[in-house]
C-alpha cells in the first residue's frame, strides 16, 4: 500500500470516497497492511474522518487498510484509509475514525503484461487465516508479471494472506512479498491462487516485464494450465507404471 495515491486534500478524497462507496451504512471488504482481510461497517462522516467499526483485534492507530470497489457501469476503484483513533465499542469490535489517503480508478485489465511459466516455487507464510506463521509450501508458478502472479498449490488461501515466494525463472533466483487476492479451486484437489507482488526488488521487477513483453500473448495451453499438465503426467506414469506390469506378467 502506497501513500499519496491521488489528490492530496482530504476533504476531496472524503467525498471522492464516499461517492464509490454504496450509501451509507455500508459493508466494505478491506485489506490491512499486517496481513488478512475483513469486512469494515462504515457507518457515518463526521469532520473529514469515516467512522467504521472493524474487527478489535485487528485494529490500530496508523493502520493502512484498502478496499478496491468494482461498479458494472464505473469499472474498479481502489480507496486507502489511515486509522486516525480506535475505541473499544465491544469484546469484539473497536470503532475506528480513518482517514482516506487514496482514492485511484483502476482499469478493469492487468496492471502489467504477464509472462505464462511452469515453474516450481517454494512460499513461507508471513501472515494466514488457516496456516501457522512460517508453513512451508511448495507451489507451482502458472504466471508472473511486474505486479502480480499466479500459482497451483495444494492449499486454499484466503484474500490477504501474506507470503514470502522463492523460485528461479530462466536461471536468475527470485525472492518477492506476495499478498493474495483470490484462491480458486482447481483439478486433482489442487487451489489456483492469484496475488499482488508488494515487494520485488527492481531489478527482478525490470526482468519479469522484459521477459512478459517479448513473450507470445497468453502463452500456450500447458503454461497456463500446469496444475493440469502435471496431472496428465502423473496419470501416464501410472499408465506406463501399469503397462509393464501387464507385459512381465
Amino acid at each position: 500500500m502506497t501513500r499519496g495515491m491521488s489528490t492530496p486534500d482530504p476533504a476531496v478524497l472524503v467525498q471522492l470516497a464516499l461517492g464509490v462507496f454504496p450509501p451509507l451504512p455500508a459493508i466494505v471488504e478491506v485489506l490491512s497492511e499486517d496481513g488478512g482481510g475483513y469486512a469494515l461497517r462504515i457507518v457515518a462522516c463526521e469532520d473529514g474522518l469515516l467512522h467504521a467499526f472493524a474487527p478489535r483485534t485487528q485494529v490500530r492507530k496508523d493502520l493502512r487498510l484498502l478496499a478496491r470497489i468494482t461498479d458494472a457501469r464505473r469499472g474498479r476503484y481502489e480507496v486507502e484509509f489511515e486509522i486516525a483513533e480506535v475505541f473499544y465499542h465491544s469484546s469484539s469490535d473497536a470503532l475506528v475514525h480513518m482517514a482516506v489517503t487514496g482514492v485511484q480508478h483502476r482499469k478493469m485489465r492487468r496492471a502489467a503484461p504477464r509472462v505464462s511459466i511452469s515453474e516450481r516455487a517454494h512460499a513461507r507464510v508471513l501472515f494466514c487465516r488457516t496456516l501457522p506463521r512460517d508453513t512451508r509450501l511448495d507451489l507451482r508458478l502458472a504466471d508472473i508479471s511486474a505486479t502480480g502472479v499466479a500459482f497451483t498449490g495444494t492449499s486454499a488461501l484466503d484474500p490477504g494472506d501474506l507470503l514470502l515466494v522463492s523460485t528461479r525463472i530462466g536461471g536468475m533466483a527470485l525472492h518477492f512479498e506476495a499478498r493474495v487476492m483470490r484462491s480458486d479451486p482447481a483439478p486433482y484437489g489442487r487451489f489456483r491462487t492469484g496475488c499482488e507482488i508488494i515487494e520485488f526488488a527492481a531489478d527482478a521487477r525490470e526482468s519479469i516485464t522484459a521477459m512478459a513483453e517479448s513473450a507470445p500473448e497468453g502463452g500456450s495451453e500447458d503454461q497456463r494450465r500446469p496444475d493440469a499438465v502435471e496431472a496428465m503426467q502423473q496419470v501416464r506414469s501410472a499408465e506406463t507404471g501399469l503397462l509393464g506390469r501387464i507385459q512381465r506378467d
